[in-house]
This record gives C-alpha cells, sequence and structure tokens, in this order.
C-alpha cells in the first residue's frame, strides 16, 4: 500500500470508528419530483432504484452491517481525492497526526507526573514535592506549544480541505451547465446551501472525529496499559459500562438524524423565503402583498422552530440518560479501587492516577455518546452532500445508481481526471441530451430539421415537426401566441432544452450570443457588463467601450457612475441590476452583443422595456453588422421592419400551420403574421 493510500486509509479507519452503529438515511430525496427533462424516462429504472433507496430511508429503514459500510462509503470517496492527488494535504495530515501522538504524549506525561506529585504530597515528601513540581513546569513548557499547534495545523488543515472541496464542488456545478439543469428540475434544494455550508460543515467535522478517533486509539492504548497495571477489574467495568451506554445513546439518539437533515432544510427554506423577498420588493410592493409574504415567511419560519423543538425534545430525552452517564464517571473508579486504598494496597497518587486513566479511556470509547448530536447533524451533511453531488454526476452522465462503477475511488465526480474533463466542456459545442440532437455547423447560422418540442416530461407538445434554415446575413422574427413554443425553441437551440426530438445545427456556443428580455448583470464593474462573458482575448480600450455606450443610447452612464470620470466609471463597481431601468439594462446588452462579435444572434423578447425610437436604434446597430445572422422573439408589429424572414407558431403545435415567409419591406404588415 502507498503512502497516500496509506494516509487515505487511515482517515477512513478513523471515521469508521465512530459510525459504527444504527444509522438512518436523511429524507432529502434524489429524486422526488416528476422529471423536468424529456430524457429522465430513458433511465426510469434508475430513477426508481434511487426513489426506493430514498423512500426506504424517509421511513426510518435502520440500517445493518451492509448499509452501514454504504454510508460510510459515501466518507470515504468524497474524502480519498482530496488526500490522493494534493501532495500539500499528504504533508499537513502527516503533520497533524504526528502532533496528535504528540498531544497523547503529553498527556501520559502529566498522568505520571501527577501519580508522583499526589504521591509525594501523600507521603508528606517535601523534596520529592518539589522535584515533582520542577518537573510539572517543565513539561508544561514543552506540552503547551505542542497542543498549540496541534490545534492550529488541524484548523489550518480543515481550511485548505474545504478550499480545496469548494472549489472543486464548483467546477462540477458551473461545468455542462450543471447549474442550469439542477434550477430547471427543482429535484435538489438550496444547491448555494450544500456548496456553502454543507462543505464547509463535512470537511470541518471530519477532520475533527478523525483526530478524535486517532487521539482516542493512542489514548485507549496507552491508558489501557496504565489502568490494567493498576487494577484488570477496573479495565473490564470500564469497558462494560461504555459498551451499554454507547449502545443506550444510538437507540435513543437515532431520531436526531432526519430531524437535523428536516432542520438544515427548513432553515435553507425559510432563508430563501428572506432572499426571494428583497429581490422581489418592487413587485410585491406594487401588489401591496406584504401581507401574503409575511404569512408565508412566518409558515416557514414556524416550520422550522417547530422541527427545531423536536430535536430538542430528542435531546432532552437523550440528556436523561447521557447527563447521569457523565456523573457516574466521577465515583465510578472510586467504587471500584477504593478497597485497594483503604487496604493499603496502593497510594493515593495510584488512585489519582486510575481516576485520570479511567477518565481518559471512558472519552474514548464514550465518543458516540459524547458526540452524538454532532454525529447525527454530521451525518445529515453527508446525505445532502453525497445526493448534490450524485444529481449533478446524473445529470452528465456520469453516474447510474443502476450500476455502480467498480472503482469508485479513481471515478468518482470528485476526481481530477473527472473535473479536468468537464472543465473543457465550460463552452462546449454540444449538450447531447436524448431527444433533440444538438450538431455544431459552420456553413449556416441556423438549421432545424424535424424539430418537436415538447413539455418537460412530454405531456403536451409546442411545436411538431419544425425545419427551417437561417442563411447567412438571415434575420427571422418568431411570433406565435402565448405558449406556442417561442421561448422554447431559442432554449433548444442554446442546448437548454432537451424534451423532443429532431436536430439542430448551429454555430458553437462561442460563436452565439443570447439576448433574454430581462438581461443579467454580473457582479462587477461597468467594463465587465459590456466585456461580459469576457470570451474577446485582451483588454478592450476604453474609447472602444466608451464609444459602444454611446452607440447603444448611454452616453452618460460610464460619467455617472464615475461621479464625472469617465474612465473611473468604467471600473466602478456597482449593483447595476438595481442602479438601471429594464430598458437601460437591455441597451446595456445589446453594447455586450456588439462587442462580442458573434455569428448567431438570438433575441428574446430583447426590446420589450424600449419605445420604438431606441427599439429603431438598437436593431439598426444590429443590420448594419456585416456578417451577423440574427433570430427575434417578439409581438410588435414594428418589429418586421428589422428582419427579412418571419416564422409564425400556433399554440396548438402542428405543423401543417407553422407559417415561414420573407419579408417584403415594400409592403405593409403580412396579412399572415398573427400579433
Amino acid at each position: 500500500m502507498n503512502y497516500d493510500r496509506f494516509i487515505a486509509f487511515i482517515f477512513y479507519l478513523c471515521l469508521t470508528s465512530s459510525f459504527s452503529f444504527q444509522l438512518k438515511h436523511s429524507n432529502t430525496l434524489v429524486l422526488t419530483k416528476s422529471q423536468t427533462r424529456l430524457f429522465c424516462t430513458n433511465h426510469a429504472d434508475e430513477i426508481k432504484e434511487l426513489r426506493e433507496s430514498e423512500k426506504a430511508a424517509v421511513n426510518g429503514r435502520k440500517l445493518g452491517l451492509k448499509e452501514a459500510g454504504e454510508e460510510l462509503n459515501k466518507i470515504w470517496v468524497m474524502s480519498l481525492p482530496f488526500f490522493r492527488e494534493d501532495k500539500k494535504a499528504k504533508v499537513m495530515l502527516a503533520a497533524v497526526i504526528g502532533l496528535t501522538l504528540a498531544n497523547s504524549g503529553v498527556s501520559v506525561a502529566f498522568s505520571y507526573i501527577g501519580r508522583d506529585f499526589w504521591n509525594a504530597l501523600s507521603l508528606k515528601d517535601q523534596e520529592q514535592f518539589w522535584v515533582m513540581l520542577q518537573k510539572f513546569f517543565a513539561a508544561l513548557l514543552a506540552g503547551v506549544p505542542i497542543t498549540v499547534f496541534y490545534k492550529y495545523e488541524r484548523e489550518k488543515l480543515a481550511l485548505y480541505w474545504r478550499e480545496w472541496m469548494t472549489n472543486r464542488v464548483m467546477d462540477i456545478y458551473y461545468a455542462e451547465q450543471t447549474y442550469y439543469a439542477l434550477e430547471a428540475e427543482r429535484e435538489i434544494d438550496n444547491p448555494d446551501q450544500r456548496i456553502a455550508d454543507d462543505v464547509r460543515y463535512f470537511t470541518k467535522v471530519s477532520l475533527e472525529f478523525l483526530i478524535t478517533i486517532l487521539t482516542s486509539l493512542v489514548d485507549l492504548f496507552s491508558f489501557s496499559l496504565i489502568l490494567y497495571k493498576i487494577y484488570p477489574q477496573l479495565f473490564l467495568a470500564i469497558i462494560a459500562y461504555a459498551g451499554f451506554g454507547t449502545a443506550l445513546t444510538a437507540k435513543l439518539g437515532s431520531p436526531l438524524v432526519t430531524l437535523n437533515v428536516d432542520q438544515l432544510q427548513k432553515e435553507a427554506d425559510f432563508r430563501y423565503s428572506l432572499i426571494r423577498l428583497r429581490e422581489n420588493s418592487e413587485s410585491i410592493a406594487f401588489y401591496r402583498g406584504e401581507s401574503v409574504e409575511l404569512n408565508e415567511i412566518q409558515r416557514r419560519l414556524k416550520s422550522s422552530l417547530d422541527n427545531f423543538m423536536e430535536i430538542l425534545k430528542t435531546q432532552r430525552n437523550l440528556e436523561f440518560f447521557t447527563v447521569a452517564y457523565r456523573y457516574l464517571i466521577q465515583v465510578l473508579p472510586g467504587f471500584v479501587v477504593a478497597p485497594l486504598y483503604f487496604k493499603g494496597s496502593i497510594e493515593l497518587g495510584v488512585v489519582s492516577q486510575s481516576f485520570g486513566a479511567f477518565n481518559h479511556i471512558l472519552g474514548d470509547l464514550s465518543i458516540i455518546i459524547n458526540q452524538f448530536e454532532k454525529l447525527s447533524h454530521f451525518v445529515a451533511g453527508i446525505e445532502r452532500l453525497d445526493s448534490f453531488l450524485n444529481r449533478m454526476a446524473f445529470d452528465q452522465g456520469r453516474y447510474n445508481p443502476a450500476q455502480p462503477t467498480e472503482n469508485a475511488e479513481t471515478s468518482h465526480i470528485l476526481s481530477k481526471p473527472i473535473v479536468d474533463d468537464m472543465k473543457k466542456k465550460y463552452l462546449r459545442p454540444t449538450l447531447n441530451f436524448p431527444g433533440i440532437e444538438v450538431n455544431m455547423k459552420h456553413s449556416a447560422p441556423l438549421s432545424i430539421k424535424n424539430v418537436t418540442l415538447a413539455t418537460p416530461g412530454g405531456s403536451r407538445v409546442l411545436v411538431e415537426n419544425l425545419t427551417f434554415d437561417l442563411p447567412k446575413d438571415g434575420k427571422l422574427l418568431v411570433v406565435g401566441q402565448s405558449g406556442a413554443g417561442k421561448s422554447s425553441l431559442l432554449r433548444a437551440v442554446a442546448g437548454l432544452w432537451g424534451a423532443g426530438s429532431g436536430t439542430i445545427e448551429r454555430p458553437p456556443l462561442d460563436q452565439i450570443f443570447f439576448l433574454p428580455q430581462k438581461p443579467y448583470c454580473t457582479l462587477g464593474t461597468l467594463r465587465d457588463q459590456i466585456t461580459y462573458p469576457h470570451r474577446k482575448e485582451g483588454e478592450p480600450e476604453n474609447e472602444e467601450l466608451l464609444d459602444l455606450l454611446v452607440k447603444v443610447g448611454l452616453p452618460n452612464l460610464a460619467k455617472l457612475a464615475g461621479k464625472g470620470d469617465e474612465v473611473q466609471g468604467l471600473n466602478s463597481v456597482k449593483d447595476w441590476s438595481a442602479m438601471l431601468s429594464l430598458g437601460e439594462q437591455q441597451r446595456l446588452a445589446f453594447a455586450r452583443l456588439i462587442y462580442n462579435e458573434p455569428k448567431l444572434g438570438i433575441l428574446d423578447e430583447a426590446t420589450s422595456a424600449l419605445d420604438l425610437e431606441c427599439e429603431r436604434r438598437m436593431y439598426e446597430l444590429l443590420v448594419n453588422i456585416e456578417g451577423l445572422s440574427y433570430l427575434s422573439v417578439g409581438h410588435r408589429p414594428s418589429l418586421l421592419q428589422y428582419h427579412n424572414m418571419k416564422l409564425s407558431l400556433r399554440s396548438n403545435g402542428s405543423a401543417d400551420i407553422h407559417l415561414l415567409e420573407n419579408i417584403k419591406h415594400s409592403d405593409q404588415v403580412p396579412s399572415a403574421m398573427h400579433l
């Protein structure tokens, strides 16, 4: 066994020691709702297995040895990539283990110093008393730095692990547009909490338990020898006492696992409702909907508090036993060894040492009792993090619960080869959803062949057997009633809509630019708003960006943001979504499109907040860009003059009423157009 696997094995072994009791799965389901993408129906068996296993967990199925091993394997596969791949992590873990052993040695040394100290005091041996006092302070000078650096290095390793794992999870989350798939499916609640909180808790507590178990193993070996030499019966008594306490604690506290999972979700739901209120404050104020929103927020708060009250009740019942268990420790060693002391067989220092050794060993053997509440919370976090990773892996076709991978250690989604492969596909040319095939094509901007679009789950057909080609310099306007599938068609072109069938051929994504009805303003400077998503190499000149702002009708924006200094304004950081009106954001989006120089532009109601004059100026900018083809969705008759083709979609989706026609600008609005 090589060094890195040995380190990882030690980590796994220590964690295994702390979880060898009956567990409950969390009731956070990996798949709990009907699929929102048609391709999921092709994996019905895998999804069924996931659902059934999670349903059994929710119903409180207790785990045997086999299931407990599967639970521990989740910790193993999530932890192994870090310690196997990162050389610094191996060094830091080795240092922490070394300091842990040294810290345990300090405890043993103080045990013997304390024994001789109390013996000298009991015998009134003044000379020996001062000698032991000097030894105590010498040991203190040596032991304090060890204990301090032991804790410091442990926390530093936990921080480094969190950084590594958070970055690795975010690489997965953003690769292949997984973040969009999770949001569309709505099957994983609060991914932000899982990345920010669950990862932090997993790394911090995993390391704490690793060190706790390692310390316990060393202490157990060291102090067991001391205790066994003093009185073998005392050693047997502590084994029986700790075994009974562990079994009863696991029995009384088992509901805490499920309750802690519920609490994590309910707290996240409550926080989300507050964020949602803040983000939609203007709309709510217009509707005067404060009372409705307040009622919903209070309902979520009450749900969280009610669940926490159940946690408190369970903890109360558990502590009736654990508190009594801890108090008995104060007299149990004395009860066993007192007869020997009264007979004069042992000295007072030995009695003191037996108390210390007994408490050390009992603490080591009672880790489940002492840490059960934290363990239950830890297991809940593991379940949420594991289901989150598995869902992302499943979305990317890298995980099949019905056919587990033989070597899960190297094929886990956190492994470097897997993540590196995904990072190459941030702007992947195709998104191969079953149903609609999306391919690259350089000869023409866009080709739609026999495309059928359905609602998620396939319950309703939106568009059926649609076929058309958008030529170079083509300008297509898509019109139709609400629900006819206009926006769904744009999502299909982007590779974001897989429910349906047919073939779409279009340029690579880095040559396509989408303008939604509500533009996205990134966190950053005004310069970042124009250049987003930063596909062009090199930094643009200030004059180029200022000229773009003038072209889109925002000549004073940089000066306003920079308090009179345009260059400073380009580099200023603002909350642009709050600062700019929707119309200003739409004009800024046109500047973004012009700067990025795509071959194909796709506009979804991109001028809905602009007056007709502003709309004319924006489209004239596009018309004058050589080599640009664009496809627009809109309802205004004024849009016809900026396009040379029109596609009319009908809400019932039948192919025989989709109408594609050329627009002659000398004519009036074509009679076939239905707005």
